[in-house]
């Protein structure tokens, strides 16, 4: 179950891969967002944390007081446990490995994810604009819809097999210097690859932590 909330929940996120180093993902330099999701009867808090305009991303998740910090390394996500000193690549899981740049609404980029503004809504005293998008999650196309400010997701809503999963943003810090190890792997420390786990479910070999 734990292996699942947090598959759905970096779908939800598009954190599955960092932008390129010329891309400006969002018009913010850095900052924090605070995102919490009731998610099956459980409240997954994250806080993704960024700069260079998106090009570094970093989140961190709490899940029973458990914290895990993912970043991307060679397009993979790692999840990092910084208190004991491990970490675990995720495995792919049909998720898509392209994160939607929402300052792009060149007609390409609007095609390619199927874009569509649907309205506006205020936020955290920041207006949004609300589209929704096609994203490739498990095998399968599905609608997201997110709220989108400067770039930056303030909320997000997603269907899938387990009901709808909603992300809704309660903090953001904008312009904030972010501790530049945030966004990389300690040295010394040994990636393993997660379990598929067994048949059936369960939380096999859950990134052994």
């Amino acid at each position: 179950m734990k292996k699942i909330i947090l598959i759905v929940a970096l779908a939800i996120l598009g954190i599955a891969a960092q932008a390129q180093e010329e891309t400006r993902m969002y018009d913010v330099k850095s900052g924090i967002i605070t995102m919490e999701m009731d998610m099956m009867g459980r409240k997954v808090v994250q806080e993704i944390m960024f700069d260079d305009y998106g090009a570094k991303q970093a989140m961190i998740v709490d899940m029973r007081g458990q914290k895990m910090r993912g970043i991307e390394i060679d397009d993979e996500m790692v999840m990092i446990n910084d208190a004991e000193n491990t970490a675990m690549k995720m495995p792919a899981m049909g998720m898509t490995n392209e994160k939607i740049n929402f300052l792009d609404q060149s007609p390409k980029n609007i095609r390619r994810n199927k874009i569509k503004e649907i309205g506006k809504e205020t936020l955290l005293d920041k207006e949004c604009t609300i589209y929704t998008v096609a994203v490739f999650m498990m095998g399968n196309v599905v609608k997201q819809t997110v709220w989108i400010y400067k770039g930056i997701t303030l909320k997000s809503s997603i269907t899938t097999d387990w009901g709808e999963m909603v992300q809704v943003a309660t903090a953001l810090k904008e312009d904030i210097d972010i501790p530049a190890e945030t966004f990389i792997l300690p040295e010394g420390i040994e990636i393993k690859t997660m379990s598929p786990g067994p048949r059936g479910g369960g939380d096999g070999g859950y990134m052994g932590f």
